[in-house]
């Protein structure tokens, strides 16, 4: 990462790279998303139901085997490797501070019915439901976590929006009557001050800091095809359903990768073994 990207991401709270991914990678795993969320939309391989509904926006765990039949053991590698990636890697790494573990795939998808744009929200609000604390943690300079979503678009996107620098204070009045006031009624409104939508090229990413404002939007008549890639410090990884992948134990699911990406699936396995052997 660039000094120029450095600063950037520690004055604004989220960065831009463009062309992470080439055209060529782009399409293919564009192929791949489009194959695995028409599969998803008939039978998710992990519950055996239709996943999702017209309107769902989102779709996990793209790196399922169920999507790929034995034929299609090249596309389940060209996903692996892509998420195992130097660069995306990299960029991680400078953001958390550390080596960064795998946890997991989403793909960002816009619905097939009804528009959404999305609401207005800081993770912050999750973890601290009291206002209160809320508002300490972000006078603190706000929490980064222990993760990164990195967001790369496969097809032009611009349904990514952030408040730049919101991530080091706390709500001015106007933010926080979109956001918080009466319960959180407004927080779907297209009048935030300072807003800036993200727009994005096919292999651009974006990444942003948790804590500060920002939201998704959904657009029927504005396909939206965005990879989503999830990464937690090596110090701070966490067992729930979105590192619960005992796939990775199957004989031949990492058959065919290069030393270095089968590496570090293997440092994901040898975090998780334990967890996904004693939930099955």
């Amino acid at each position: 990462m660039d000094d120029a990207l450095a600063k950037q991401w520690r004055t604004e709270g989220y960065i831009v790279v463009r062309g992470l991914f080439d055209p060529d990678r782009c399409r293919r795993l564009l192929a791949i998303a489009e194959s695995a969320l028409e599969q998803w939309r008939r039978s998710n391989p992990e519950t055996g139901e239709p996943g999702g509904g017209v309107n769902a926006t989102v779709m996990r765990h793209l790196n399922h085997p169920g999507y790929f039949a034995s034929s299609e053991k090249g596309a389940r590698c060209e996903l692996l490797s892509a998420i195992a990636d130097r660069k995306v890697l990299s960029i991680g790494q400078y953001i958390l501070g550390e080596a960064v573990l795998f946890r997991c795939t989403s793909l960002f998808m816009n619905p097939q019915e009804e528009s959404l744009d999305g609401n207005w929200h800081r993770d912050s609000q999750f973890h601290c439901p009291d206002e209160a604390d809320e508002q300490e943690m972000i006078g603190r300079g706000g929490a980064g976590g222990t993760s990164i979503q990195l967001q790369i678009a496969l097809v032009p996107s611009d349904d990514v929006e952030v408040v730049p620098g919101s991530h080091l204070r706390w709500d001015t009045p106007d933010e926080y009557a979109i956001r918080r006031a009466d319960g959180g009624i407004h927080n779907r409104s297209n009048s935030m001050p300072g807003a800036l939508r993200v727009a994005l090229q096919p292999g651009d990413a974006v990444a942003f800091n948790p804590c500060g404002l920002h939201r998704g939007r959904y657009h029927v008549d504005r396909m939206r095809r965005t990879l989503m890639l999830t990464y937690t410090q090596m110090s701070a990884p966490r067992f729930d359903y979105f590192s619960d992948q005992p796939w990775f134990l199957e004989d031949g699911y990492l058959m065919g990768l290069n030393a270095e990406t089968r590496g570090f699936f293997e440092r994901f396995i040898e975090q998780y073994r334990s967890d996904w052997e004693l939930a099955l």
